[in-house]
């Protein structure tokens, strides 16, 4: 069992999937337990089950739709951050296996370089994406990943301004594009 501050050596974003599914699965299922209690029109009952669902006494079926909604809307932005961030270690540790490796492709070469130049101040965009666009991966994918990347920043500075996308993105679209990304590099 993995701690929550201990090195993630395998970064996988199929585990995150697996996670989200776990999460929405979860979700949907307090909703519906929830829901089974409230009552519509005025002085609904409300059966307390369990200690959390508290919150909901007094509360209207909309209002409690709409609690549920919200969160998952949360949960859909978490785990997008954490597949954006799972895809960015991924790649980051294909960067230092080849830069310390003596491979002689073409993306190693590059990213041995990089390394001498830069060291330890590698960027993940202006850098290392730059490089794979330039050396084996198609445009498009890095392309899209650098969409994304917004989405990320974001995400991660704490949403404080209206993000300019370009598009909306869901966790799908978010699974499906840093999979493109991970498929096209033939890693190391």
């Amino acid at each position: 069992m993995i701690g929550a501050f201990e090195v993630c050596e395998l970064p996988d974003i199929t585990d995150v999937w697996i996670w989200f599914e776990f999460q929405l699965a979860l979700l949907a299922d307090s909703q519906a337990n929830v829901l089974k209690y409230v009552q519509l029109g005025a002085g609904s009952v409300f059966q307390v089950a369990r200690p959390h669902e508290q919150r909901f006494i007094g509360l209207t079926r909309a209002e409690t739709k709409a609690f549920f909604d919200e969160q998952r809307v949360q949960l859909e932005l978490v785990t997008m951050f954490e597949l954006l961030a799972t895809t960015e270690a991924i790649i980051r540790l294909d960067f230092r296996s080849r830069a310390g490796a003596r491979r002689k492709d073409a993306l190693s070469r590059r990213f041995r370089q990089l390394h001498r130049t830069r060291g330890e101040r590698i960027r993940f965009d202006e850098d290392i994406l730059a490089a794979l666009k330039e050396e084996v991966t198609p445009a498009g994918v890095v392309s899209a990943f650098r969409g994304v990347l917004k989405l990320r920043h974001w995400l991660a500075h704490g949403r404080h301004w209206h993000p300019k996308l370009g598009r909306g993105y869901t966790p799908n679209d978010v699974f499906d594009i840093s999979q493109a990304l991970i498929y096209a590099v033939p890693l190391a």
